[in-house]
């Protein structure tokens, strides 16, 4: 949300706790509803160029991601919009160097591939979905081997970015609108 009003976009952020949002800004609306309904979704997303969710899945509940993703394909379709960035990756979630981590991380890799299933069926939209990178134990030490990025895929191909800076290199992607039709684009 910051990303976008610095670069003076027009943002209406859909929110299930409205007083959360500290953020006051000329071209920011607030309004609550739940990316888990794709009426509010379909609601409050009409009439604008790209649709950009973000959820972060949970190792308690990693499914409830899945549900998440299908509830905002579905309501940006039926707004009628066909630009629609998903940020999936548990970005507050610090990655720790144990087995213990890897095995607990493992339901969540499993949610967001199956929403990048979900990504990969639509035929109508031009999506692009961040999400974290597979985990891989040394089988020597045990220690997992960190990649410190994610995956960044598109409805034509698979990048990986750092985790660093994410925000400002989607939104450099969100505002070249040619991007969205062609995605022939080099990352640096």
């Amino acid at each position: 949300m910051n990303e976008a009003l610095k670069r003076r976009a027009k943002v209406t952020a859909i929110v299930y706790d409205v007083n959360k949002v500290m953020t006051k800004h000329a071209n920011l609306e607030v309004t609550w509803g739940h990316m888990m309904n794709s009426d509010d979704v379909q609601n409050y997303v009409r009439g604008h160029d790209v649709v950009v969710g973000v959820n972060e899945p949970i190792p308690s509940n990693p499914l409830e991601h899945v549900k998440a993703v299908q509830s905002v394909i579905d309501g940006t379709k039926k707004a009628g919009i066909n630009n629609l960035l998903v940020i999936g990756h548990p970005i507050h979630k610090p990655i720790e160097n144990t087995i213990e981590f890897y095995d607990s991380w493992k339901p969540i890799i499993k949610a967001q591939n199956e929403a990048l299933r979900l990504f990969q069926r639509e035929g109508c939209l031009k999506w692009y979905y961040v999400r974290s990178a597979e985990l891989q134990p040394d089988p020597n030490t045990g220690k997992l081997n960190q990649p410190g990025n994610m995956l960044f895929t598109t409805h034509k191909k698979e990048y990986t970015i750092p985790i660093t800076n994410y925000s400002s290199f989607l939104f450099d992607i969100v505002e070249k609108k040619s991007l969205f039709y062609k995605a022939e684009f080099e990352l640096v």
